[in-house]
């Protein structure tokens, strides 16, 4: 009956998760400060892990109402097939890799199952920071998100598997694009160390059962949650080659400062 049907829910305050019961660190960017002392409309930016998490009848209901129109999955193809997206209906999709190896190859990038199966602490601690150093760069699954955007696609979700790092990335793309300060971008970025506390406390547990406690913690960190001077550096990155955003946005994404702000006039109220 359509008294059961849920209303889009919105977040406690902007960067909160969304009501799940057994989904952590999906959010949206309704609310946030951005261009102009406007601030970025609810209901259309939605930042998820994998969707293969929404499978309990309240949250299958709750992402339903979400009324989502285009699902980017950031995820390489070897994380997909092994953990592949239920579809709810959605109307467009791209399943669009976010890191690529020097040699063209797809990177997969769950840290979890990564970190588990290698003991390799500060290779992949290494990987990690220069994987944020590359990705804003030639990256197709974010010039296609951005694309979207601009054409009106959304509701947008885009997600990696665990929603922090890929998705970080892109949501700080976004939150640029839309003229939010540095400060509101980090403080979106970091809020998956909230998000993820009870993971991390797990996946710490796990790994202490074979790295030293210091060493499990600092790993269980990057694996389950998100280092505020990784994504400094992207924006550093992005800055040091191109000297502003806006400089990035018009020779990365093609948007120029009339493209920006069709854009903004769109997304900020």
């Amino acid at each position: 009956s359509p008294m059961c049907e849920m209303k889009k829910p919105r977040p406690a305050v902007p960067g909160a998760p969304l009501p799940f019961e057994a989904v952590t660190n999906f959010r949206e960017l309704g609310g946030y400060e951005a261009a102009g002392g406007r601030h970025v409309k609810y209901g259309v930016f939605y930042r998820a892990p994998a969707l293969a998490n929404v499978k309990t009848p309240h949250d299958v209901s709750l992402y339903k109402s979400l009324g989502v129109h285009t699902v980017f999955d950031l995820r390489s193809a070897a994380e997909r097939a092994a953990w592949p997206d239920p579809c709810f209906g959605e109307p467009a999709r791209f399943d669009i890799h976010a890191i690529t190896a020097q040699n063209g190859q797809e990177v997969s990038f769950d840290l979890e199952a990564i970190f588990r199966d290698n003991g390799e602490v500060d290779t992949l601690l290494r990987m990690v920071r220069e994987s944020y150093g590359t990705m804003p760069f030639a990256n197709e699954a974010y010039r296609t998100l951005l694309r979207c955007a601009a054409e009106g696609k959304g509701p947008i979700l885009f997600h990696c598997t665990a929603g922090k790092d890929r998705t970080g990335v892109a949501a700080m793309l976004l939150l640029k694009a839309l003229g939010a300060p540095d400060e509101t971008v980090l403080y979106d970025f970091e809020q998956t160390n909230a998000c993820n506390a009870a993971a991390r406390e797990a996946f710490c547990a796990q790994l202490c059962e074979k790295l030293p406690p210091q060493t499990a913690r600092a790993v269980a960190q990057v694996a389950t949650g998100v280092q505020r001077e990784n994504l400094v550096c992207t924006m550093d990155a992005v800055r040091g080659r191109y000297g502003t955003f806006e400089a990035y946005f018009k020779a990365e994404h093609g948007l120029d400062a009339d493209g920006l702000a069709a854009l903004r006039g769109m997304y900020l109220e």
